[in-house]
């Protein structure tokens, strides 16, 4: 296994050990899980290098796993912004199946435990706002609308049903699909109901 001495896979390179390591990391907790943390030394043999080029290109361990998480949703701004271009229900829910196909996503309730102070627990927040602004200007929301309650509640719905999904299926004694699409249902019925009710009060 090489090392930051290895010229094959020299650690001070840059981009491809950052890359590496990012990668490590999300590998790291999805094969032993969020509350195992982060083990920078696994981490670093798994990426070739020493534990010392995490702080060196990261910082610390919050700033790699923030890293990492946002690596893996730059990754995603094209499948993000395709579905931005729905409907409210069609971008929530499209949003709530991205979120369940991510299990790393779940690590970024590490970060959020941990009150690290440059945690942006809002992916994509610019991108999101231009999406409610279409949707204002073409009369599905209205203008007095709090788009950020209704997006940070629909997140959290999304994100909850990632991190609690595999326990709250095995207490309630179904499969985890079962419970995702249920799930998924209600986000519908909660999202169209929330329409239906704005257009009453326009009448």
């Amino acid at each position: 296994m090489g090392t930051s001495d290895d010229p094959a896979t020299n650690a001070e390179t840059g981009t491809g050990t950052r890359e590496a390591l990012m990668e490590a990391a999300l590998d790291h907790l999805g094969r032993r899980g969020v509350l195992a943390g982060l083990n920078l030394r696994e981490v670093a043999d798994a990426a070739g290098v020493t534990p010392a080029n995490i702080y060196h290109h990261f910082g610390s361990r919050q700033g790699l796993l923030r890293a990492a998480i946002a690596h893996r949703l730059a990754q995603l701004t094209a499948p993000i912004d395709v579905a931005v271009h729905g409907s409210l229900v069609e971008w929530r829910t499209s949003i709530f199946d991205l979120v369940q196909s991510l299990p790393e996503m779940r690590s970024t309730a590490l970060l959020a435990l941990d009150e690290d102070p440059d945690y942006e627990p809002i992916p994509l927040w610019e991108l999101a706002q231009e999406h409610y602004g279409r949707l204002i200007d073409e009369g599905e929301l209205d203008t007095d609308t709090d788009v950020v309650a209704l997006h940070l509640v629909t997140l959290g719905a999304s994100m909850a049903v990632s991190i609690y999904g595999d326990g709250a299926a095995r207490q309630l004694g179904m499969s985890r699909a079962e419970l995702e699409a249920r799930s998924r249902a209600m986000l519908v019925d909660l999202l169209e109901g929330y329409l239906e009710r704005q257009d009453r009060r326009r009448t």
